[in-house]
């Protein structure tokens, strides 16, 4: 596998990519010839209705699904060249997921499902504890990091994936639907650390959302209609309200 921080590679390229899934009566196409270059450093949202196929391409950038055709590259790595094995590697080293549904691990703790990308990374204790405390003071959740996710609202779940997602400090953040289930200040807190790491680390974010907020931090709008891209702007993004 190629060195997954070559320098001077984009941070995401995709070459006229598929994703049709065979269903009946008739296939679906969710994503229909999309290629385009996202470089290393920005923050994009991709925005379109249920339905537009911005999940699914996400998933595809993320290597959790393999395109029907077409090409995937991650900071130079052909996706579809990879094995799973690979895939996985790639994941842990360098792209951070937060799930719609949150893919919290119920036996554990909130603090114990932020810190095991660190685990696995092979962080140590000091090291994890002292980022995740950070995070936790960041998103409103100091108190709640004995808690189970059971004993967790919605927001609070997701709140805990992100920071999940950004614990390990990956080059490449992937969103799905980020604020969904938050109020306006949760919504902003995230946001802000999520700017905050794009500004400091040159921590890449690409969003999959309909969310205005999201939208308007965006310096990067991608609007996708039926599986393809309809319209993709470079702009400054509008003052936080």
């Amino acid at each position: 596998m190629n060195d997954i921080h070559e320098k001077n590679s984009a941070a995401v390229r995709t070459e006229d990519v598929w994703k049709i899934f065979e269903q009946e009566p008739e296939e679906v196409q969710a994503v229909r010839g999309v290629t385009m270059t996202i470089e290393s450093g920005e923050f994009t949202a991709m925005a379109g209705p249920s339905g537009s196929g911005k999940t699914t391409l996400l998933n595809l950038i993320g290597g959790l699904t393999r395109p029907s055709r077409g090409g995937v590259w991650v900071a130079g790595n052909d996706l579809t060249a990879m094995s799973n094995r690979e895939l996985a590697r790639l994941r842990l080293e360098h792209v951070g997921f937060v799930f719609q549904a949150y893919n919290l691990l119920p036996v554990l703790t909130a603090l114990e499902n932020a810190e095991f990308p660190l685990l696995l990374q092979g962080a140590d204790e000091s090291e994890r504890r002292r980022r995740l405390e950070t995070l936790f003071e960041r998103t409103g959740l100091s108190g709640l990091e004995d808690r189970r996710p059971g004993k967790l609202s919605g927001g609070q779940q997701q709140r805990v994936a992100v920071i999940r997602a950004v614990a390990g400090q990956p080059a490449l953040v992937l969103a799905d639907e980020p604020t969904a289930n938050l109020d306006s200040s949760a919504s902003d807190q995230l946001l802000d650390m999520m700017e905050e790491l794009n500004r400091e680390l040159g921590t890449t974010f690409v969003f999959a959302t309909h969310d205005p907020r999201v939208m308007e931090r965006a310096r990067r709008l991608v609007r996708l209609v039926d599986g393809a891209i309809a319209s993709d702007e470079r702009r400054q993004p509008e003052p936080k309200r």
